[in-house]
């Protein structure tokens, strides 16, 4: 409530704790590019630790979902997300998990800005072809008449909020697929996730020119036409089958 998770009396909380895996995650990540291992290894091990807590102490085997504290009396869309994010569920249960953060309205919901991270989660599940779907809460600003996004649902107290821009970023890494494979964007994926969408058109700016995708729908498959700055090279996937990309245009039939 408020932007404070539930808490127990001696401050455990699996979003708190996850939030932490996540952060613990990414400092390794880091930690590896820049050549210091030992620590990179002791970041991992302490996540090892929290990730196995959590599941240990928060999983309920009767909902099938993370519990926002070791009580078990309160749950919310976040902390599963988060349990996704961070493999404390299993892969292969991750999408069941999902579709019940979907379905399950006595769940404590997100709002605009952690929603970001349940569409990461949804990605990450494999069912991104939802996203579309998932964008009611911005049409219904769009109906208020709103040409920037909300803080919060009304009622709000700002209508221009950079946190709820986050669609901005899923249109083209998400929808339109587009998204780096390396490091400083040197190469290039995309999978698109058209979800009901029969066709589409985007361009995102690179640093050694545009990458450009157009996309028709032809019954399961999809005839894609790229265009991608002459030094990038990168690889396309529809479906599980990989295709190579080159600089220049290309055109493909899948």
């Amino acid at each position: 409530e408020d932007g404070i998770p539930p808490l127990e009396a001696d401050g455990q909380s699996s979003i708190l704790s996850l939030q932490f895996a996540a952060a613990l995650r990414e400092a390794a990540d880091l930690e590896s590019a820049f050549g210091i291992p030992e620590r990179a290894e002791h970041y991992r091990a302490v996540r090892a630790k929290i990730i196995e807590g959590v599941r240990i102490k928060c999983w309920d085997r009767a909902r099938g979902l993370v519990a926002d504290t070791p009580a078990k009396k309160s749950f919310s869309q976040h902390a599963n997300v988060l349990a996704v994010l961070e493999d404390v569920i299993p892969p292969p249960e991750q999408p069941a998990v999902m579709k019940s953060v979907f379905a399950d309205s006595s769940l404590h919901q997100a709002t605009f800005y952690f929603r970001f991270y349940l569409h990461r989660a949804m990605k990450k599940s494999g069912l991104a072809d939802d996203y579309i779907q998932q964008l009611d809460p911005w049409r219904k600003m769009l109906e208020l008449g709103l040409t920037t996004w909300a803080e919060n649902p009304e009622p709000t107290r700002s209508d221009c909020h950079a946190w709820s821009a986050h669609p901005n970023f899923d249109l083209l890494a998400t929808v339109a697929g587009i998204e780096p494979s390396a490091a400083g964007f040197s190469e290039v994926q995309i999978e698109p996730h058209l979800g009901p969408l029969q066709k589409l058109t985007a361009s995102l700016p690179h640093p050694l020119g545009d990458i450009t995708v157009s996309y028709v729908r032809k019954g399961e498959g999809l005839i894609a036409d790229i265009t991608l700055p002459e030094k990038l090279s990168g690889l396309f996937t529809w479906k599980g089958k990989k295709v190579a990309l080159h600089g220049g245009p290309q055109h493909l039939e899948l």
